[in-house]
């Protein structure tokens, strides 16, 4: 009997075709995942395996002149919570309470912080002291992760706040030493990475990778810690005994630029320091670098030092004070309008004779007088190394609206800005033999080895002659010592320097607030230290002789003697 051939149909195509075309898509997304995207897909597989976080190095410690500690950094934890852990009402009300009594965080406030936050990681608590945050750990609360840090401690308490400066959350410089050494302070941070469950939370003994974090060198600062709490505190009295509203001191060695002390009021204070506050905000930038004032009557040793230096005039050159100077028709009279008759240049700078300094500034001629003034480095910065300095404004021939008489009021210190470190930098160099030394702050790094990097003094000009230096001395020392009483002579040792009042200007005029200043030097053949004191808006309105110069004064006696200085014995026998 023959048998029918079965007929093929599309029963059978239409299945075969479905698998096949499924087993070509399957199989070209396997080729997809394993071959074409696998490093794509590892690495997603792969962040939510494990999770890392930087590990910061420990920050180098900030150090005086001879070593005392002035900022430093202790070890610390950030806390963490895995959020997905908490997803449990339950155990994140009992961790949230383990973590509060250990942190002094609000329970509350930590739940609602994790909760709304959105990330994976959440952090919950930064700097927490790092024995609560070890017994925290140890304790395995629920979803807890922690993270080495540090944080910034002042073991002198202000002691030179302006000068050290902040950092901020994430352990960079935000002012001072600390920003502008930032890069060196913070060493080179590590990373961390850890595998993780499904929950967040780290495997214990589960696999984690390590790159330790390399600290960061020790900076010694040219600032000494005596010093400056000498100059803090003679600042603050001052403060307070002629109602200023703020003001400067700075000590300098004149023959290296190290600045041995510098002073600032007012300060900003590390423990109550709050930058939601724009008037603390104020107190980062340090006002001995950034702030320009009108120097008054201290421009004239600057005057003097060109006019000597070009050999246009001696110290016992004469011309006779009338009381006034005219220029280009415009009079320019004396501070308290006397009129001082036939005088030296000597006499000059004793009696602070303005139309004394606009004679010498005529001598020089606008071209060659500023030549002078930019050789001592006046409208640019200094360079000394902390952030925020400014460069001066000095108004030359070139300016808008200049005129002749802004030269012959810059021989006495007025049309013309400076910052106090640009100053004291000037007057160095018309003591130490005529040599214009950067100012400098930091004096070594020391390495984590014991390695110590010594950082060299940076002669940047030759403004004067080693001469004219030596006779700029001498000039100064008769200013303090005239023969009459000053108040700007110390009892201990022989000096030079010049006071400077100055009225505050503004819009076409001055004010009748004032700026006094005091600059000088101790002792006099031989400076060993440069003093500028600067007191701003003193309510009594006495002058910078009276006001500054025995704060300078009580200041050479004090810190000559504490650097083991044998007092001046012709000075103490004159006493």
């Amino acid at each position: 009997m023959a048998h029918q051939r079965a007929k093929r149909t599309s029963r059978v195509w239409l299945p075969a075709i479905a698998f096949t075309v499924f087993a070509v898509l399957v199989l070209a997304r396997l080729v997809q995942v394993q071959i074409l995207q696998h490093d794509q897909y590892a690495e997603e597989a792969r962040s939510e395996l494990y999770s890392s976080d930087t590990v910061f190095a420990r920050r180098g410690a900030i150090l005086d002149r001879n070593g005392f500690l002035l900022a430093m950094s202790m070890d610390t934890w950030d806390l963490y919570v895995a959020s997905r852990v908490w997803k449990d009402d339950k155990t994140a009300r009992s961790a949230a309470e383990a973590i509060s009594e250990a942190t002094g965080h609000d329970a509350t406030y930590l739940r609602t912080l994790v909760k709304e936050s959105g990330l994976v990681d959440v952090l919950v608590a930064r700097d927490v002291p790092y024995d609560a945050g070890k017994a925290l750990l140890d304790a395995n609360v629920p979803g807890l992760v922690g993270l080495p840090n540090t944080v910034r401690v002042h073991p002198a308490g202000n002691l030179a706040s302006s000068v050290i400066g902040i950092i901020g959350a994430d352990n960079t410089g935000l002012t001072g030493i600390e920003a502008w050494y930032d890069s060196e302070l913070l060493g080179t941070p590590g990373r961390v990475i850890f595998e993780r469950d499904t929950t967040g939370s780290p495997i214990p003994y589960g696999e984690t990778f390590t790159t330790e974090p390399v600290p960061g060198p020790d900076i010694i600062l040219t600032i000494d810690r005596r010093m400056q709490f000498t100059a803090e505190r003679s600042l603050q009295r001052a403060i307070e005994k002629h109602d200023a509203s703020s003001g400067a001191i700075i000590i300098m060695d004149p023959q290296t630029g190290d600045i041995l002390a510098l002073a600032t009021h007012p300060r900003l204070t590390f423990n109550t320091l709050d930058l939601s506050d724009p008037k603390q905000v104020q107190l980062l930038r340090n006002s001995a670098v950034s702030d320009i004032y009108e120097p008054g009557s201290v421009m004239k040793i600057i005057t003097a030092a060109a006019a000597i230096d070009a050999e246009l005039v001696t110290p016992s050159t004469t011309y006779e004070d009338t009381g006034i100077a005219y220029v280009f028709g415009v009079p320019l009279y004396n501070w308290n309008n006397g009129v001082y008759g036939e005088q030296t240049m000597t006499g000059v700078l004793q009696q602070s004779i303005n139309t004394g300094a606009v004679f010498m500034m005529e001598k020089l001629g606008v071209g060659l007088f500023h030549q002078y003034l930019d050789a001592f480095g006046f409208g640019r910065t200094t360079g000394i190394d902390v952030s925020g300095e400014a460069a001066g404004l000095v108004r030359r021939p070139t300016d808008p609206g200049w005129s002749p008489v802004d030269a012959a009021a810059q021989s006495f210190g007025q049309a013309i800005s400076v910052t106090p470190i640009q100053l004291v930098t000037a007057l160095a160099a018309t003591i130490n033999g005529g040599r214009l030394i950067e100012p400098r702050l930091v004096k070594a790094m020391v390495a984590r080895d014991g390695t110590r990097d010594e950082l060299s003094s940076q002669v940047i000009g030759q403004p004067i002659s080693p001469e004219t230096s030596a006779i700029m001395r001498s000039m100064l020392g008769n200013v303090i010592d005239p023969g009459w009483y000053h108040p700007g002579k110390p009892h201990l040792y022989s000096a030079g320097g010049k006071s400077g009042t100055a009225n505050v200007p503004i819009n076409a005029g001055y004010d009748d607030t004032q700026i006094v200043s005091f600059a000088g030097f101790a002792p006099l053949q031989d400076p060993r230290i440069l003093i500028l004191v600067k007191l701003d808006e003193n309510a009594d309105l006495v002058t910078g002789t009276e006001a500054a110069g025995p704060i300078f004064a009580a200041l050479v006696d004090e810190v000559l003697g504490y650097l083991g200085i044998p007092p001046d014995i012709e000075q103490v026998a004159a006493r």
